[in-house]
């Protein structure tokens, strides 16, 4: 399945676009990627937005409620396979290792190893066939928390991923490491569900949660980002995937200026002017709880998230405007990089040695 928003409102203009389809229909259905997440919501108490920042948080059990992280949607690839081939860079003398696919005892998992050529999707559409394009989504969605998959990506870079057809469409990657020239490391991502949370999510081999999470979000949880602004030019605003009648929250204090306009393509949708100025619009909604004129304060429930308008799924559009101009949420809000807590640190250490063992394995043989 494709998430797609064919007809976004911004002020002044409304933007039309669509995607090709990259993914198969067995790998991307209900169940989307990629990192889902636990929002760290912070409320200030003037209601008003801080200055955008990135830090890391220690987060213990109580703190933490995390969503399922699946395959994002074809957004992902199909950016990825455009754009990225022109910009990969050849490594002189680093001849590509043959591609590798091994199923597990369990008869299910598979561990596929492979050199970049050309793309991640290009790569990986043999090495790890028929499910190709949804390891690629998955494993691209990981990444992009961490580099630049259109000017960090070289040829010869190392893929190596343990993964299984989900029971729903799409895959599982239940570990992943990415040999990177250009950064001079290795990313490394293993899923891992913590005691406290609800759902798996990914962390790295030193514990760090990979995915970003927004603060002052409008979702006090959601399932995962399916995309964000930075995926492609034509989409202007983040999208989350999340169940039907979720509450909907305003980050900030503000003003309703709008409710309910362009309902074919937006759904139910609200829009509110923060206190300096920035349009929050949030669409595709199954129900609104407030009116145009009507002031809201920072964590009031705006709205119930749905999948109305031009939605092929359940998720929440949320975009942002400064006049003609989109903000990227991400700055806008900033973000927040959950550590596992020390009571967790045990039962971690025990999924990543079994999955680097895993992967050792497939790797020498």
């Amino acid at each position: 399945m494709e998430w797609r928003d064919d007809l976004l409102e911004i002020p002044h203009m409304a933007v039309s676009y669509s995607r090709s389809p990259v993914t198969r229909s067995i790998g991307l259905g209900a169940s989307l990627l990629l990192n889902v997440v636990l929002l760290v919501v912070v409320f200030w108490p003037d209601g008003q937005p801080p200055a955008p920042s990135l830090s890391t948080v220690e987060v213990t059990q109580a703190q933490a409620e995390v969503a399922a992280i699946e395959p994002p949607p074809s957004s992902v690839a199909d950016a990825l396979e455009a754009n990225d081939g022109p910009g990969v860079v050849k490594v002189a003398g680093l001849p590509a290792a043959a591609p590798k696919n091994t199923k597990g005892g369990d008869g299910a998992t598979q561990v596929t190893i492979a050199s970049v050529k050309g793309s991640i999707p290009q790569t990986l559409a043999e090495a790890a066939a028929p499910y190709g394009d949804n390891v690629s989504a998955t494993l691209s969605r990981l990444l992009v928390w961490d580099m630049d998959l259109r000017r960090d990506l070289r040829a010869g870079d190392t893929i190596e991923a343990m993964w299984a057809p989900a029971t729903s469409d799409g895959v599982v990657i239940e570990a992943a490491r990415f040999g990177s020239q250009k950064l001079n490391r290795t990313l490394t991502a293993y899923r891992f569900k913590a005691a406290a949370d609800h759902y798996p999510s990914y962390w790295s081999a030193d514990g760090t949660e990979i995915p970003h999470r927004l603060r002052n979000s409008p979702l006090a949880t959601y399932e995962q980002i399916t995309s964000l602004l930075r995926d492609r030019p034509t989409h202007h605003g983040m999208d989350f995937k999340v169940d039907v009648g979720t509450p909907v929250t305003s980050p900030f204090d503000g003003e309703v200026t709008r409710v309910n306009w362009n309902t074919a393509a937006n759904g139910g949708c609200v829009e509110i002017r923060h206190k300096d100025g920035v349009l929050a619009k949030h669409l595709h909604l199954s129900k609104v709880e407030v009116k145009a004129g009507t002031q809201v304060r920072a964590g009031q429930v705006i709205a119930l998230s749905g999948n109305t308008g031009r939605s092929t799924g359940p998720h929440l559009h949320y975009q942002l405007n400064r006049g003609t101009t989109v903000v990227d949420p991400i700055e806008y809000h900033g973000t927040d990089r959950r550590k596992l807590a020390d009571s967790e640190r045990a039962a971690f250490a025990e999924i990543v040695a079994a999955a680097n063992a895993r992967l050792d394995g497939a790797r020498e043989r």
